[in-house]
Order: C-alpha cells, then sequence, then structure tokens
C-alpha cells in the first residue's frame, strides 16, 4: 500500500495560517475580521463613553488579536499593514471627541503606540532574548553577529545577508 502525500494550500500551525507561499495575507484578513466584530462588540456592549473604559478594554481585548506571534507573521506589504491599522484607526475615531482629529492625534491624544511601531518593538524584543539565551531557540541558527565591526558602540552588530526573493528578504531574521 502506498502513502500519498497530500499538497496543502494553506495550515494552521499555533493558531497562524500559512499558504504554501508563505504569504500571511489571509492570515491577517482573519485576524483583522476577529478583531473587528470584536470592537463593534465592545462598543455595543459599553453603554458609557469614557474613554478610559473604552481604551482598557481595546487593550485586553482587542490588542492580543492582533499581536498575536507578531514576529512570526509581521507584515512587510502596505496594503497589509494598513489592514491591520486600519482597526485600531477606526476604533479610536469611534471615541468621544476623536472623530475629527487625524490617527496620528488619536494616539498622541490616548498615549498609545501604533501597531506598527508595537509590532517592531516586539520583533526586537525577541532578537534581544534570542541572544542572550532567554528562549529555547539558537541564536546562530537566525543570525549572524558581524565579526569586524570598525564603528563605535556595542559589539553585538547583526550581519546583513542578501536575499534576492521577497519571502527570504522580509523574513524575521533578515
Amino acid at each position: 500500500m502506498q502513502a500519498s502525500v497530500s499538497f496543502v494550500i494553506e495550515i494552521r500551525d499555533l493558531g497562524i495560517l500559512t499558504d504554501n507561499k508563505l504569504a500571511m495575507s489571509q492570515h491577517i484578513c482573519t485576524v483583522v475580521k476577529k478583531a473587528r466584530t470584536t470592537a463593534s462588540l465592545i462598543f455595543k456592549c459599553f453603554h458609557s463613553r469614557h474613554r478610559a473604559s473604552y481604551l482598557k478594554a481595546f487593550t485586553t481585548y482587542l490588542r492580543p488579536l492582533l499581536e498575536y506571534a507578531t514576529p512570526v507573521w509581521s507584515p512587510y506589504i502596505i496594503t497589509n499593514i494598513t489592514k491591520i491599522e486600519s482597526v485600531e484607526r477606526s476604533f479610536t475615531k469611534r471615541l468621544l471627541g476623536l472623530s475629527n482629529l487625524p490617527y496620528t492625534k488619536h494616539l498622541e491624544f490616548l498615549g498609545i503606540d501604533s501597531l506598527e511601531l508595537l509590532r517592531l518593538c516586539y520583533g526586537l524584543v525577541f532578537v534581544y532574548k534570542m541572544l542572550f539565551g532567554l528562549v529555547d531557540l539558537k541564536f546562530s541558527d537566525y543570525f549572524t553577529l558581524r565579526a569586524n565591526s570598525t564603528t563605535r558602540g556595542h559589539d553585538y552588530k547583526l550581519f546583513q545577508t542578501y536575499s534576492r526573493l521577497n519571502v527570504r528578504k522580509h523574513f524575521f531574521c533578515e
């Protein structure tokens, strides 16, 4: 009896939906849809118009959906970045007194960071944890430290490799 290998277009592993080209567009669409549904439920359930309550609900219920495992699926395509940011943009726009302000003023007024900046910070923290052995991943499997750095500063400068394909070029360790 021969075992056949089936061809799979998409697979979900640890909650992350990946297609056969390693594109995360479908995962991002799924996350955005779930976050928009949750946002509408938050506005439907809260009777108060107090900004601090909504902001707490946003950080408690929406941000975990939008930030889960971001070093793995962090988008690099502008349309995907815009989709994710649109959730925070539309949520903050619905808050009392912020509907006529631009998105950057929403973030500044509420004292929060954009989701794109948070994804960058989470990636940097993850690299730090890998470098100093705080996670169970071998740093040398993903990154190479620059051997002879002629610039000033610390000794932890990463060597950037050349990548021709977008899948590899925008991968976490590149």
